[in-house]
Formats: structure tokens, C-alpha cells, sequence
């Protein structure tokens, strides 16, 4: 896919994201798609601009859900600067591990936020909301790149 497709599933992703989150804030399992659309773009982008991108989705996703806007930003901040430091480090430009990269970074997004924003559940409930919710989001930005992809042939 063009790099040009990648930022309009990313964007696409965010508006989705703000659209969305009402309907399915109050299930434990939800998708992620703020994660997944800073986690694409981050893909795209060196770590230090990343970083400056996910201070920006921190900021809007702390103003939205009410929680502690300064740790918000810095967890997303840090999870775009590591995304795109470790695939800088790795010389991953392959759409294959693009999957890999959205799971993991997700999965370590939304457990950081749980443990050191607030959480209720245990550390299993934790463990397996996270890797459910990572999961979920996986699904669905593989199926929005592969739309966009079929679009935009």
C-alpha cells in the first residue's frame, strides 16, 4: 500500500475512533481504534515526530474519556516513539508485520493506561481485556487497510 493509503486508514481510524467510542466505552472488550490509527501512522513518521503525534491523540483521548491529561499524553507519547524507534531499529518497511506492530503496541497501550491511569480489575481481567482488546483492533485495522487497499487499486 502507498504511504499516501497508510495515512488515510490512520486518519480514517481517528474519525472512527471519536465516531464510535460511545457505543462501545462501557464494554470491557472494546477495539482501540485511537491506538491502532497512532500506531499506523507512527509507522510512517521517525520516533521524535511520533512521539509529538501521540502527545496530540494523549491530549484529545484525555479530554474525551476526563482521565489525567498529563500521564495520557505521555503514554501515548511514549508507545508512538517506540513504535517508530523499533521499526527504525528493525528496517520493517513490510506491510506483513504491520499486524505485529498494531498488536503489541496496542496491547502495551491499553495495559500502561489500566494500571497507571486507574483500574478496578485484577491483574487477569487486565491481562485478558488488554490482549482481547489489542486483538480486536488488529482485526479491524488489517480489515481497513485491506478495504482501503481494494479502493484505492
Amino acid at each position: 500500500m502507498s504511504p499516501a493509503g497508510k495515512w488515510f486508514v490512520a486518519a480514517l481510524l481517528l474519525v472512527l475512533h471519536f465516531a464510535l467510542h460511545p457505543l462501545w466505552s462501557r464494554w470491557p472488550v472494546a477495539p482501540d481504534l485511537l491506538a491502532g490509527g497512532l500506531i499506523l501512522a507512527s509507522l510512517q513518521l521517525r520516533w521524535g515526530r511520533a512521539a509529538g503525534f501521540g502527545c496530540v491523540l494523549g491530549l484529545m483521548e484525555a479530554s474525551i474519556a476526563l482521565g489525567p491529561m498529563g500521564f495520557t499524553m505521555l503514554l501515548f507519547s511514549l508507545t508512538g516513539a517506540l513504535v517508530g524507534w523499533v521499526r527504525r531499529l528493525i528496517y520493517s518497511d513490510s506491510d506483513t508485520v504491520t499486524p505485529a506492530f498494531v498488536f503489541f503496541g496496542t496491547a502495551f497501550l491499553r495495559s500502561a493506561l489500566a494500571i497507571f491511569v486507574g483500574a478496578d480489575a485484577s491483574a487477569g481481567a487486565l491481562l485478558a481485556y488488554g490482549v482481547g482488546s489489542a486483538a480486536l483492533t488488529t482485526a479491524l485495522c488489517w480489515v481497513a487497510t485491506r478495504l482501503v487497499s481494494a479502493v484505492t487499486r
